[in-house]
Protein backbone atom coordinates (compact mmCIF):
# COMPACT_ATOMS: atom_id res chain seq x y z
CA UNK A 1 0.00 0.00 0.00
CA UNK A 2 1.31 3.18 -1.25
CA UNK A 3 0.14 6.74 -2.20
CA UNK A 4 2.84 9.34 -3.35
CA UNK A 5 2.48 12.71 -0.66
CA UNK A 6 0.87 15.21 -2.88
CA UNK A 7 -2.23 12.78 -3.91
CA UNK A 8 -5.25 13.32 -3.53
CA UNK A 9 -7.30 13.53 0.36
CA UNK A 10 -9.84 10.75 -1.31
CA UNK A 11 -6.89 8.70 -2.12
CA UNK A 12 -4.69 8.92 1.08
CA UNK A 13 -8.26 8.54 3.25
CA UNK A 14 -8.77 5.48 1.22
CA UNK A 15 -5.43 3.75 2.13
CA UNK A 16 -5.94 4.81 5.55
CA UNK A 17 -9.55 2.84 5.67
CA UNK A 18 -7.35 -0.33 4.33
CA UNK A 19 -4.25 0.10 7.13
CA UNK A 20 -6.81 0.28 9.76
CA UNK A 21 -8.99 -2.61 8.79
CA UNK A 22 -6.28 -4.44 8.38
CA UNK A 23 -4.83 -3.21 11.97
CA UNK A 24 -7.91 -4.43 13.59
CA UNK A 25 -7.37 -8.74 12.02
CA UNK A 26 -4.51 -9.93 14.42
CA UNK A 27 -1.64 -7.96 12.17
CA UNK A 28 1.63 -9.55 12.23
CA UNK A 29 4.46 -8.11 13.22
CA UNK A 30 5.45 -7.02 9.85
CA UNK A 31 2.17 -5.88 9.26
CA UNK A 32 2.20 -3.27 12.20
CA UNK A 33 5.66 -1.89 11.11
CA UNK A 34 4.59 -1.59 7.73
CA UNK A 35 1.57 0.46 8.76
CA UNK A 36 3.70 2.55 11.04
CA UNK A 37 6.26 3.24 8.11
CA UNK A 38 3.07 4.32 6.19
CA UNK A 39 1.79 6.92 9.36
CA UNK A 40 5.37 8.19 9.67
CA UNK A 41 5.74 8.47 5.71
CA UNK A 42 4.11 12.18 5.44
CA UNK A 43 1.52 14.05 7.58
CA UNK A 44 -1.48 13.58 5.50
CA UNK A 45 -1.39 9.66 6.30
CA UNK A 46 -1.11 10.39 10.06
CA UNK A 47 -3.95 12.54 9.95
CA UNK A 48 -6.31 10.47 7.68
CA UNK A 49 -5.29 7.59 9.75
CA UNK A 50 -6.32 9.79 13.30
CA UNK A 51 -9.54 10.82 11.55
CA UNK A 52 -10.70 7.23 10.78
CA UNK A 53 -9.46 6.15 14.60
CA UNK A 54 -12.00 9.01 15.93
CA UNK A 55 -14.93 7.79 13.94
CA UNK A 56 -14.01 4.00 15.06
CA UNK A 57 -13.66 5.24 18.93
CA UNK A 58 -17.61 7.11 18.64
CA UNK A 59 -19.22 4.89 16.88
CA UNK A 60 -18.00 0.86 16.41
CA UNK A 61 -15.88 0.59 19.63
CA UNK A 62 -19.17 1.79 22.18
CA UNK A 63 -21.29 -0.76 20.15
CA UNK A 64 -18.36 -3.07 20.49
CA UNK A 65 -18.60 -2.49 24.51
CA UNK A 66 -22.32 -3.05 25.39
CA UNK A 67 -21.78 -6.30 22.70
CA UNK A 68 -19.07 -7.37 24.96
CA UNK A 69 -20.93 -6.14 27.85
CA UNK A 70 -24.07 -8.35 27.18
CA UNK A 71 -22.03 -11.03 26.05
CA UNK A 72 -21.36 -10.94 29.93
CA UNK A 73 -24.39 -10.90 31.44
CA UNK A 74 -25.54 -13.86 29.17
CA UNK A 75 -22.55 -15.76 30.05
CA UNK A 76 -22.75 -15.79 33.71
CA UNK A 77 -26.19 -16.54 33.29
CA UNK A 78 -25.04 -19.96 31.33
CA UNK A 79 -22.70 -20.59 34.10
CA UNK A 80 -25.16 -20.58 36.71
CA UNK A 81 -27.44 -22.65 34.81
CA UNK A 82 -24.52 -24.98 33.91
CA UNK A 83 -23.68 -25.49 38.04
CA UNK A 84 -27.14 -27.48 37.95
CA UNK A 85 -26.34 -30.05 35.64
CA UNK A 86 -25.26 -33.09 37.52
CA UNK A 87 -22.93 -34.61 34.74
CA UNK A 88 -19.79 -33.62 34.08
CA UNK A 89 -20.33 -34.47 29.93
CA UNK A 90 -23.42 -32.22 30.25
CA UNK A 91 -21.84 -29.46 31.53
CA UNK A 92 -19.05 -29.83 28.53
CA UNK A 93 -21.94 -29.56 25.79
CA UNK A 94 -23.81 -26.44 28.13
CA UNK A 95 -20.31 -24.64 28.20
CA UNK A 96 -19.65 -25.17 24.15
CA UNK A 97 -23.54 -23.80 23.53
CA UNK A 98 -22.48 -21.07 26.20
CA UNK A 99 -19.90 -20.17 24.23
CA UNK A 100 -21.92 -20.06 21.25
CA UNK A 101 -24.22 -17.81 22.57
CA UNK A 102 -22.34 -15.26 23.91
CA UNK A 103 -20.20 -15.17 20.67
CA UNK A 104 -23.89 -14.73 18.46
CA UNK A 105 -25.11 -12.18 21.54
CA UNK A 106 -21.84 -9.67 20.59
CA UNK A 107 -22.44 -10.55 17.01
CA UNK A 108 -26.12 -9.00 17.34
CA UNK A 109 -25.33 -6.14 19.86
CA UNK A 110 -22.94 -4.95 16.86
CA UNK A 111 -25.77 -5.00 14.73
CA UNK A 112 -28.47 -4.02 17.02
CA UNK A 113 -26.06 -0.95 18.29
CA UNK A 114 -23.98 0.20 14.99
CA UNK A 115 -24.81 -1.69 12.03
CA UNK A 116 -23.02 0.97 9.41
CA UNK A 117 -20.01 0.99 11.36
CA UNK A 118 -17.72 -0.34 8.35
CA UNK A 119 -19.19 2.62 6.73
CA UNK A 120 -18.48 5.26 9.00
CA UNK A 121 -15.00 4.55 8.30
CA UNK A 122 -15.48 5.83 4.88
CA UNK A 123 -17.33 9.02 5.91
CA UNK A 124 -15.41 12.32 6.98
CA UNK A 125 -18.47 13.52 9.11
CA UNK A 126 -20.70 11.29 11.01
CA UNK A 127 -23.88 11.88 13.37
CA UNK A 128 -24.62 9.13 15.81
CA UNK A 129 -27.99 8.20 16.27
CA UNK A 130 -30.19 11.06 18.27
CA UNK A 131 -27.56 13.28 17.50
CA UNK A 132 -27.89 16.44 15.26
CA UNK A 133 -24.29 17.58 14.08
CA UNK A 134 -23.60 21.07 12.61
CA UNK A 135 -20.53 20.74 10.25
CA UNK A 136 -18.16 23.68 8.54
CA UNK A 137 -16.78 22.66 5.41
CA UNK A 138 -13.31 24.03 4.24
CA UNK A 139 -15.30 26.79 1.35
CA UNK A 140 -17.23 28.08 4.17
CA UNK A 141 -20.41 26.39 3.28
CA UNK A 142 -22.96 24.78 6.71
CA UNK A 143 -24.02 21.38 6.98
CA UNK A 144 -26.83 19.98 9.38
CA UNK A 145 -26.16 16.47 10.04
CA UNK A 146 -29.40 13.93 10.55
CA UNK A 147 -28.97 12.00 13.37
CA UNK A 148 -27.54 8.55 12.04
CA UNK A 149 -25.81 10.07 8.57
CA UNK A 150 -23.02 10.51 7.28
CA UNK A 151 -20.77 11.99 4.52
CA UNK A 152 -17.61 12.21 2.95
CA UNK A 153 -15.95 15.24 1.45
CA UNK A 154 -14.04 15.52 -2.18
CA UNK A 155 -13.18 19.38 -2.38
CA UNK A 156 -11.02 19.98 -5.36
CA UNK A 157 -10.11 23.28 -7.54
CA UNK A 158 -12.83 22.48 -10.51
CA UNK A 159 -15.53 20.74 -7.90
CA UNK A 160 -16.71 20.73 -4.38
CA UNK A 161 -18.26 17.29 -3.83
CA UNK A 162 -20.22 15.49 -1.20
CA UNK A 163 -20.52 11.82 -1.07
CA UNK A 164 -23.66 11.43 1.42
CA UNK A 165 -23.60 8.03 2.18
CA UNK A 166 -27.00 8.13 4.38
CA UNK A 167 -29.33 9.69 6.06
CA UNK A 168 -29.94 13.29 5.05
CA UNK A 169 -28.79 17.01 5.51
CA UNK A 170 -29.05 20.16 5.18
CA UNK A 171 -26.86 22.22 3.01
CA UNK A 172 -26.12 26.31 3.17
CA UNK A 173 -24.02 26.40 -0.08
CA UNK A 174 -22.24 29.52 -0.14
CA UNK A 175 -22.30 31.24 -3.79
CA UNK A 176 -19.16 30.45 -5.75
CA UNK A 177 -18.65 29.68 -9.70
CA UNK A 178 -17.00 26.17 -8.12
CA UNK A 179 -19.95 23.74 -8.73
CA UNK A 180 -20.79 22.27 -5.51
CA UNK A 181 -22.35 18.52 -6.09
CA UNK A 182 -23.91 16.06 -3.37
CA UNK A 183 -23.60 12.56 -4.82
CA UNK A 184 -26.09 9.93 -3.63
CA UNK A 185 -26.55 6.21 -4.64
CA UNK A 186 -29.94 7.43 -6.06
CA UNK A 187 -28.59 10.55 -7.84
CA UNK A 188 -26.95 13.41 -7.29
CA UNK A 189 -28.18 17.64 -6.90
CA UNK A 190 -25.61 20.18 -8.38
CA UNK A 191 -25.79 23.83 -7.34
CA UNK A 192 -23.61 27.23 -7.21
CA UNK A 193 -25.26 28.39 -3.91
CA UNK A 194 -28.39 27.71 -1.93
CA UNK A 195 -30.14 26.71 1.07
CA UNK A 196 -31.50 22.67 0.36
CA UNK A 197 -32.30 19.73 1.71
CA UNK A 198 -31.19 15.98 0.98
CA UNK A 199 -32.58 12.90 2.74
CA UNK A 200 -32.00 9.09 1.42
CA UNK A 201 -35.05 6.98 1.75
CA UNK A 202 -35.14 3.42 1.03
CA UNK A 203 -35.87 3.59 -2.51
CA UNK A 204 -34.03 6.75 -3.34
CA UNK A 205 -33.84 10.08 -2.14
CA UNK A 206 -35.60 13.38 -1.72
CA UNK A 207 -34.46 17.16 -2.39
CA UNK A 208 -36.20 19.73 -1.37
CA UNK A 209 -35.39 23.58 -1.43
CA UNK A 210 -35.45 27.01 0.54
CA UNK A 211 -33.52 29.45 -1.58
CA UNK A 212 -31.42 29.51 -4.71
CA UNK A 213 -32.31 26.57 -7.50
CA UNK A 214 -30.70 23.31 -7.90
CA UNK A 215 -30.61 20.62 -10.19
CA UNK A 216 -31.24 16.87 -9.71
CA UNK A 217 -30.12 14.50 -11.98
CA UNK A 218 -29.75 10.27 -11.74
CA UNK A 219 -28.72 7.75 -13.59
CA UNK A 220 -31.76 6.80 -15.28
CA UNK A 221 -32.54 10.29 -15.93
CA UNK A 222 -28.96 12.32 -16.84
CA UNK A 223 -30.91 15.33 -17.90
CA UNK A 224 -31.38 17.35 -14.39
CA UNK A 225 -34.51 18.62 -13.39
CA UNK A 226 -34.56 21.93 -12.12
CA UNK A 227 -36.60 23.23 -8.69
CA UNK A 228 -37.43 26.37 -7.56
CA UNK A 229 -37.42 27.38 -3.93
CA UNK A 230 -40.71 26.33 -1.84
CA UNK A 231 -40.58 22.74 -3.92
CA UNK A 232 -39.22 18.88 -3.44
CA UNK A 233 -38.10 16.39 -5.82
CA UNK A 234 -38.18 12.77 -5.78
CA UNK A 235 -35.43 10.61 -6.99
CA UNK A 236 -34.52 7.44 -8.03
CA UNK A 237 -31.38 5.35 -9.61
CA UNK A 238 -34.26 5.31 -12.57
CA UNK A 239 -35.14 8.60 -12.83
CA UNK A 240 -36.25 12.28 -10.85
CA UNK A 241 -40.02 12.86 -10.64
CA UNK A 242 -41.64 15.96 -11.50
CA UNK A 243 -41.08 18.56 -8.67
CA UNK A 244 -44.08 19.66 -6.31
CA UNK A 245 -44.82 22.61 -4.00
CA UNK A 246 -44.37 21.73 -0.43
CA UNK A 247 -44.69 23.58 3.34
CA UNK A 248 -40.45 23.97 3.72
CA UNK A 249 -40.84 24.76 7.40
CA UNK A 250 -42.74 21.11 7.73
CA UNK A 251 -40.39 19.62 5.37
CA UNK A 252 -37.06 21.15 7.32
CA UNK A 253 -38.79 20.71 10.97
CA UNK A 254 -36.53 17.89 11.52
CA UNK A 255 -33.88 20.86 11.80
CA UNK A 256 -35.73 21.44 14.92
CA UNK A 257 -36.09 18.03 16.35
CA UNK A 258 -39.74 17.24 14.69
CA UNK A 259 -40.38 15.39 12.21
CA UNK A 260 -43.73 16.03 9.82
CA UNK A 261 -44.62 13.83 7.17
CA UNK A 262 -47.61 13.75 4.50
CA UNK A 263 -48.55 10.27 2.69
CA UNK A 264 -45.17 9.34 2.96
CA UNK A 265 -44.18 5.34 3.37
CA UNK A 266 -44.43 3.95 6.72
CA UNK A 267 -40.89 2.17 6.36
CA UNK A 268 -39.55 5.86 5.17
CA UNK A 269 -41.32 7.03 8.64
CA UNK A 270 -39.70 4.11 10.96
CA UNK A 271 -36.68 4.49 9.42
CA UNK A 272 -36.73 7.96 10.60
CA UNK A 273 -37.50 6.97 13.90
CA UNK A 274 -34.84 4.52 14.47
CA UNK A 275 -32.22 7.33 13.90
CA UNK A 276 -33.30 8.93 17.07
CA UNK A 277 -33.36 5.41 19.29
CA UNK A 278 -30.66 3.09 20.27
CA UNK A 279 -31.13 -0.53 18.55
CA UNK A 280 -33.00 -1.13 15.72
CA UNK A 281 -36.85 -1.01 14.35
CA UNK A 282 -37.75 -4.15 11.90
CA UNK A 283 -40.75 -4.14 9.97
CA UNK A 284 -40.38 -7.86 8.19
CA UNK A 285 -44.00 -7.01 6.16
CA UNK A 286 -42.97 -4.74 2.63
CA UNK A 287 -47.05 -4.45 2.47
CA UNK A 288 -46.93 -2.70 5.61
CA UNK A 289 -44.16 -0.82 4.78
CA UNK A 290 -45.36 0.70 1.76
CA UNK A 291 -49.01 1.85 3.51
CA UNK A 292 -48.64 5.92 3.62
CA UNK A 293 -49.33 8.01 6.79
CA UNK A 294 -49.71 11.48 7.39
CA UNK A 295 -48.69 13.11 11.03
CA UNK A 296 -45.96 14.89 13.32
CA UNK A 297 -43.90 13.71 16.32
CA UNK A 298 -41.52 14.60 18.59
CA UNK A 299 -37.94 13.11 17.54
CA UNK A 300 -36.69 13.99 21.19
CA UNK A 301 -39.42 10.91 22.64
CA UNK A 302 -38.92 8.03 19.85
CA UNK A 303 -41.30 5.81 22.82
CA UNK A 304 -43.90 8.10 22.28
CA UNK A 305 -43.69 8.35 18.26
CA UNK A 306 -44.15 4.80 17.89
CA UNK A 307 -47.06 4.16 20.25
CA UNK A 308 -48.91 7.15 18.32
CA UNK A 309 -48.15 5.53 14.85
CA UNK A 310 -49.48 2.25 16.11
CA UNK A 311 -52.63 3.64 17.24
CA UNK A 312 -52.74 5.69 13.89
CA UNK A 313 -52.22 2.46 11.44
CA UNK A 314 -53.22 -0.57 13.42
CA UNK A 315 -49.92 -2.57 13.61
CA UNK A 316 -48.86 -5.01 16.26
CA UNK A 317 -45.33 -3.71 18.18
CA UNK A 318 -43.02 -6.75 20.41
CA UNK A 319 -40.16 -4.54 22.16
CA UNK A 320 -37.82 -7.85 22.38
CA UNK A 321 -35.20 -5.50 24.26
CA UNK A 322 -34.31 -2.00 24.71
CA UNK A 323 -32.73 -2.43 21.24
CA UNK A 324 -34.81 -4.27 19.10
CA UNK A 325 -38.39 -3.30 18.19
CA UNK A 326 -40.20 -5.36 15.64
CA UNK A 327 -43.37 -4.12 13.62
CA UNK A 328 -46.02 -6.46 11.94
CA UNK A 329 -49.32 -6.33 11.01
Amino acid sequence: MSIKPGSNDAAVRAEARRWFLAMQNGPSRRQLAACDKWRQAHPAHEEAWLAIESVWQDTAAPSQQLAEKEADVLSDYLAAMDKNRARKATRRRAGSAAALCVTLVMLAGLWLQNPSWMQNLSADRVAAKGERREVLLADGSKVLLDADSAFSVDFTPDVRRIHLLRGGAFFDVVSSKTPFIVDTPAGSVRVLGTQFDVRLQESGGVVTLARGSVAVSSEGQPQPTMIKPGQQVAFSPQGVAAPASVNVQDAMAWHGGRYIFYRARLGDVMREVERYRPGRVLMPSSALADQRVTGSFSLADTDKALDSLQASVGFRMRKVTDYLVIITQ
